[in-house]
């Protein structure tokens, strides 16, 4: 009779690679950037003290930052004053003065006018005093707690101007 050893099944692996590959995978699953130093208790990274955190957000304008209306409609006379004063309507230069006009009230929104998160539309309308009617209006989706507007109109005798000045806010 003859002694043999009895095989076991081979996987085709040699034991010494498995305890190798093991190894490594082991090693794998730390992160590269953690050290000894990094792990010792004390050198967490702490939240800054300094900050803080409100938990709301305003869906309007604060209080006092509303659209300055009593400053635009004073802004607003006196551009009208100033660009239209001491003239005669001729059709031929009425579009010219309204375009000064609303390029004036624009320029000056943009400076001392203008209110964070607030856009603003500057229209205006100038017209022939005949005798005749002249209807105006606008109409946008409107906030009314948040957007406003203002008018001033302008009696140049032999014309009136109508300007409008409309302020939203942006959420």
């Amino acid at each position: 009779m003859s002694t043999q050893r009895p095989r076991s099944l081979s996987t085709g692996k040699d034991p010494r690679r498995i305890s190798a590959v093991s190894a490594d995978s082991r090693s794998d699953g730390l992160s590269h950037s953690e050290s000894e130093d990094e792990l010792e208790p004390g050198n967490e990274v702490k939240p800054a003290a300094d900050v803080t955190i409100y938990n709301s957000y305003n869906m309007g304008p604060a209080f006092g930052k509303k659209f300055p209306l009593p400053y635009i409609r004073f802004m607003m006379s006196q551009v009208v004053k100033e660009k239209l004063g001491n003239k005669n309507y001729v059709q031929s230069e009425a579009l010219k003065w309204t375009r000064d006009v609303a390029d004036e009230i624009n320029l000056k929104m943009k400076g001392r006018g203008s209110c964070p998160r607030f856009k603003h539309v500057v229209n205006v309308m100038l017209y022939q005093q005949t005798g005749a009617g002249c209807f105006y209006g606008a109409r946008a989706i409107w906030d009314e707690l948040s957007d406003d507007y203002v008018t001033y109109t302008y009696d140049g005798g032999s014309f009136v101007c109508i300007a409008a000045v409309f302020g939203c806010y942006q959420y």
